[in-house]
């Protein structure tokens, strides 16, 4: 097929590769006109789109509207696979499902034909979607829906119009054109369809005392300390049998300094870190570059752009001399082993560094690195590193079930055959 593609990449425009001599389409790939005399029962001209409909869709959706309905009004809107025959109506032939104007009824072959809806004509606008989360097909009529039509079709079906008799003209929408809306309230559909997914989660029964436990145990691992003595006083069950937490040196000491970073004290907390954890910063490199990095930042965020070109001179240069070093000796195995990501070492403070080039770097395409988010960013990765140098795991339990969550969602779309929406974490969570 014209304009083969990934499975994000869904239909645009009729398919001109492949396409009947009883049919010309206009210049905008989407008028389709009859251009046959409709004698014979094979005199069917068919189009199909570019492409099938988009695997990542909850639903996928297009729109015909008949421009002119011609001499007898033989036209169908339906999915047929790409060897589709373009001869043919859709629901005619196997592999293919269609909706009929001359008759109102739907077509899947070997039927005949079953009642369905009523016919349409001329100034009719009529659609077709595909739910891929039920696995039904269903039609639209002048912006309503008709009702589910088929089910369980198994194969990535492209749009499909037929046309048979003279005069028959029709426009296509792939719904891609801001201009030209669809008349059936598709984003309705899919926030119902976002609502149920939702809704079958939230129905399943959870321990709020195992919940607790979850969030008392991210808080902790991440250092903040604070934040879980207040959440113990509001969440802890009054004579639950919970044991209050106690927090170690280590843990208090991770998260003051974590505290230092968020405030853009760089040197108490690298000072802090050389104090109670003395080796860390040689053996955790990715730490130390991002601690560099930051106090960088912190300079120019206190204006000392000669400090900080100083800096950038006598401590990141250094280091971003021996990553990238360690880049290019990463390509053979046996230098490959234990190494940290070099990588992502060069690319953030090239990025760091980088600031020095704009006059104003808080309008400039690096700002992010001067936000308080990014400060957190550096927090986290300093936390990771002394987690991992106390040998404490590196992830909290929540991550842990996080990363479980997304890799069941992953192979369970894998065991649909990869249709349907991909699970986003972060939408989920913002639902």
């Amino acid at each position: 097929m014209e304009g083969d593609c990934c499975d994000e990449c869904g239909p645009t425009e009729v398919n001109t590769v492949i396409i009947s001599h009883l049919v010309k389409v206009r210049k905008d790939k989407l008028t389709v006109m009859y251009n046959g005399k409709a004698n014979h029962a094979q005199d069917v001209g068919s189009v199909q789109a570019n492409r099938p409909f988009s695997k990542t869709s909850l639903v996928g959706y297009f729109e015909m509207t008949v421009l002119n309905a011609g001499t007898r009004g033989c036209m169908s809107i339906g999915l047929a696979s790409s060897d589709f025959n373009n001869t043919r109506h859709p629901g005619w032939e196997p592999g293919s499902y269609g909706y009929h104007g001359d008759d109102g009824k739907k077509y899947c072959h070997p039927s005949r034909g079953e009642p369905y809806a009523s016919k349409f004509g001329s100034d009719d606008v009529v659609g077709c979607g595909f739910n891929f989360v039920s696995r039904e097909i269903f039609f639209t009529k002048n912006g309503k829906s008709l009702g589910v039509a088929f089910t369980n079709p198994d194969d990535s079906y492209f749009p499909t119009v037929g046309l048979h008799s003279e005069g028959e003209q029709v426009r296509l929408n792939f719904g891609d054109d801001p201009q030209r809306p669809f008349l059936f309230p598709l984003d309705l559909l899919l926030r119902e369809e976002r609502d149920k997914i939702t809704s079958t989660v939230s129905n399943i029964p959870m321990s709020v005392m195992d919940m607790n436990r979850l969030v008392a145990n991210f808080l902790r691992h991440e250092g903040y300390l604070d934040s879980l003595v207040s959440f113990q006083e509001c969440a802890m069950l009054p004579g639950g049998g919970e044991e209050q937490w106690s927090s170690s040196e280590s843990e208090e000491k991770r998260s003051a300094i974590r505290q230092l970073i968020i405030q853009g004290n760089m040197d108490k907390a690298e000072e802090a870190i050389r104090e109670r954890f003395p080796s860390l910063l040689e053996s955790k490199r990715r730490a130390k570059a991002f601690i560099n990095g930051q106090k960088f930042i912190e300079m120019l965020l206190a204006e000392r752009q000669e400090d900080a070109i100083m800096f950038a001179r006598e401590n990141l240069a250094k280091v971003l001399h021996e990553s990238s070093t360690d880049v290019h000796m990463a390509d053979c195995p046996e230098e490959k082993q234990g190494r940290p990501p070099t990588s992502e070492i060069v690319s953030y403070l090239e990025e760091v560094i980088g600031l020095l080039a704009y006059e104003d770097p808080a309008n400039s395409p690096l700002s992010h690195l001067l936000s308080s988010e990014h400060r957190k960013k550096v927090a986290d990765v300093v936390n990771t590193a002394i987690l991992e140098h106390e040998n404490v795991g590196s992830r909290s339990e929540l991550e842990v079930l996080l990363k479980q969550l997304v890799a069941c969602q992953d192979t369970l779309r894998r065991m649909k055959g990869s249709r349907g929406p991909k699970f986003v974490l972060e939408e989920a969570i913002r639902r």
